[in-house]
């Protein structure tokens, strides 16, 4: 049977990466037969790049490869990434299609209705009638169908924040009265495309009563990097500056810096890198500036260590206790001019 076409806009990361494995990727490239074996390891030549060495390693357990010579690394999304020579969404897709993993079954298992286990298509599920889930519910992160309205873009959180009518009004920033996020301000999260799709909270005091960000249940910030959709236009000259949260982003933007973009955290996801990556080009740049504390400076160390692999890094690392929007103009264009 051939492969069940899958909808261009309907990709599930959780699912590929729950259902196929490292070894599963391997094998629809044929390339199984060129690594050794040992445990959960295989190595032998890299995919990637020409070479005798064999350089290339694979963990089966983690789903996880490297190549000691040409750097490639990462995920089975990665893999398929590098070796198309598409973007990760696009190799999701095709994963989706040589696997035959279809929306209505991905919804069906999480309802309980059935486990595959990695490397088996799945069969063929008939789609629901009534009780059946929307094509826009099978996104992940899917655009909103909704605007939040009536937001108060006075409140004095904003202004102690030292937010200029400017920013608040770009970024569309405002205590919520209502709903979900009632007595929190609201910052507007737009995915690479500039489609909105999700609505972050952020508690207008010290003493919140649930952590000082809210995000939506079903949203997955590891999939979106803040603001890419304005900077990104600005990125293949001037390049990117990282930095991890949404008011450091306000703060160097209000500067001067269009280009700043965040990861919502201090962490960065394969998903995050590869956006980086494909916005500044293999010769673009990165400036970091997280945090200067121990979070700020391993999420540093980390993302040099992906990103320097691939593009130019520049690290700056904070002293104890500064961040970023905290500074003021005069020390961001010290630091970063």
């Amino acid at each position: 049977m051939a492969p069940k076409k899958i909808k261009n806009d309907w990709v599930d990361f959780k699912e590929i990466k729950s259902r196929v494995g490292l070894k599963d990727i391997l094998a629809h490239y044929g390339l199984l037969e060129g690594l050794k074996q040992k445990n959960d390891e295989l190595s032998g030549p890299c995919p990637f790049h020409k070479e005798t060495k064999g350089s290339f390693c694979a963990n089966l357990a983690k789903n996880a490869f490297h190549c000691f010579g040409c750097k490639a690394h990462g995920n089975i999304l990665n893999f398929v990434s590098l070796k198309e020579g598409v973007d990760i969404r696009k190799a999701a897709l095709l994963i989706q299609q040589w696997f035959e993993i279809s929306p209505e079954g991905a919804q069906e298992r999480a309802r309980g209705g059935g486990t595959v286990k990695k490397g088996e298509p799945p069969s063929e599920l008939k789609k629901e009638g009534n009780g059946g889930v929307s094509e826009e519910m099978s996104l992940v992160n899917p655009p909103l169908a909704f605007s939040l309205k009536n937001l108060d873009t006075e409140h004095p959180y904003l202004f102690e924040r030292d937010l200029t009518e400017e920013t608040i009004e770009e970024f569309r920033i405002g205590y919520c009265s209502r709903g979900l996020f009632k007595d929190w301000v609201v910052i507007p999260v737009h995915n690479e495309n500039g489609e909105l799709v999700a609505y972050a909270g952020r508690w207008p005091s010290e003493d919140p009563p649930e952590g000082k960000y809210k995000l939506p249940p079903q949203f997955q910030k590891s999939l979106i990097v803040f603001n890419l959709h304005r900077a990104k236009e600005l990125a293949g000259g001037n390049g990117l500056v990282l930095v991890e949260d949404f008011f450091d982003c306000f703060k160097l933007w209000q500067a001067g810096l269009k280009n700043v973009v965040a990861l919502m955290g201090t962490s960065m996801s394969p998903e995050q890198e590869e956006l980086i990556v494909q916005s500044v080009g293999k010769n673009g740049r990165v400036v970091l500036l997280f945090d200067g504390d121990k979070s700020g400076h391993d999420c540093t160390d980390q993302a040099m260590a992906r990103l320097g692999s691939r593009i130019f890094v520049k690290a700056i690392k904070l002293n104890d206790g500064v961040q970023p929007d905290k500074l003021t103009k005069e020390d961001i264009n010290n630091l970063l001019g």
